[in-house]
């Protein structure tokens, strides 16, 4: 099943957010493995989300607008989940 573009930028975000965990710097062939995406898609998603200022442009950070991104984006995945599994066990 292909992802959208939404979902991959979740997966990046939460790849940084692994890699800061575990890591002082952030390689994008460790967040390329995690999201489980070809290279050359992962530097133009890369380069889509610093233009829209989801990641800092200077190093792989997210920023305070990625960060709500994140946050709403779980929310909304979550509640997608649980409406799935209320209408499988009807």
């Amino acid at each position: 099943e292909r992802r959208t573009r939404i979902q991959l930028y979740f997966d990046i975000i939460s790849a940084i957010f692994e890699e800061e965990m575990d890591n002082d710097s952030i390689s994008p062939t460790r967040i390329q493995f995690k999201c489980n995406t070809s290279y050359d898609k992962l530097t133009k998603y890369l380069e889509e989300m610093k233009n829209k200022e989801i990641i800092d442009s200077d190093e792989i950070r997210v920023t305070e607008k990625g960060k709500q991104f994140h946050k709403d984006y779980s929310k909304i995945n979550d509640l997608i989940i649980d409406v799935t599994k209320q209408i499988k066990a009807e």
